[in-house]
């Protein structure tokens, strides 16, 4: 009936009782609006939406995050004047909730850790007013050409990428950064609607190798944290392994870290996309 793997059900009903698990696998199945930020630091929502519709585009704003609208009836982004002028970007508002959550502080440096597109990279950025640093990284150099090309639309000033491997230490930032963005590889069990073909690549097993990697990730970057800094913890995944459970095994591993709140979204329940957020806080010396 959802077109979903079996083992996949099994895992999300040892979790969830049978209507949460039936609204979600009904959640992936629809054709669901884009959803953008808004960068409104180049114009007003309300001028963006008067220049979507003059563009033929079908606008809804979101009831949660006052930046984000939902965009739909068009046929080609990119051939849209509006995306051409970097007035915003394609994010998903789970997504959006990471900088929300972070909070960033005029002056704040920031580093995310596997980046691209660099979506949370450049909204963290937008919030920090031209103040402050944020250094997107991610791994290869296709990767970080993408984050460098939505930094030039964005026009952003205080963002730069740079091509790192999250697996191995960059001594010169350790304790260092007031906010880490950990927005780490996973099965992407939260957004088979938009990436249905994933359903026949993610097996048990290969779930199983990325919480052991999001592990081997963490007990990396968690160094780049000054103290009474914070570490956000996300992925694209409902899975109790690649989430809560690595969160419990982080708070355990690295105890100067305080788990402050975490959250798991579904599909159907919540806005957005299937994602989990966990945010820590690094005990300051004082």
């Amino acid at each position: 009936r959802y077109s979903l793997p079996e083992w996949i059900l099994k895992q999300w009903l040892s979790v969830y009782d049978e209507k949460t698990v039936c609204e979600m696998a009904e959640e992936f199945l629809k054709e669901k609006p884009l959803t953008v930020r808004c960068n409104l630091d180049k114009i007003s929502k309300e001028e963006l939406i008067c220049l979507l519709q003059k563009e033929g585009v079908n606008v809804q704003e979101s009831p949660s995050l006052p930046y984000a609208l939902y965009l739909s009836g068009f046929d080609h982004l990119a051939g849209l004047h509006s995306f051409q002028m970097g007035y915003y970007q394609v994010q998903d508002i789970s997504s959006m909730q990471v900088a929300e959550w972070a909070s960033p502080q005029p002056g704040d440096y920031v580093i995310d850790v596997c980046a691209a597109p660099g979506g949370k990279s450049m909204h963290i950025a937008e919030c920090l007013k031209g103040t402050g640093h944020v250094e997107a990284r991610d791994l290869t150099d296709y990767k970080v050409s993408m984050i460098r090309e939505n930094i030039v639309q964005s026009g952003l000033s205080n963002i730069e990428a740079v091509r790192q491997d999250a697996l191995e230490l960059v001594s010169e930032t350790v304790g260092k950064a007031d906010i880490v963005i950990a927005d780490l590889p996973c099965s992407g069990l939260g957004v088979l609607g938009k990436k249905p073909d994933l359903k026949y690549k993610m097996t048990e097993e290969m779930t199983k190798e990325l919480a052991a990697l999001q592990r081997q990730i963490l007990s990396v970057v968690h160094q780049y944290v000054k103290p009474g800094g914070k570490l956000l913890y996300s992925t694209c995944t409902i899975h109790r392994e690649e989430n809560e459970r690595n969160a419990e095994w982080f708070a355990r591993e690295y105890p100067e870290f305080c788990l402050v709140k975490q959250k798991q979204m579904l599909p159907g329940k919540d806005e957005g996309d299937g994602f989990y957020i966990a945010m820590f806080q690094k005990e300051s010396h004082e």
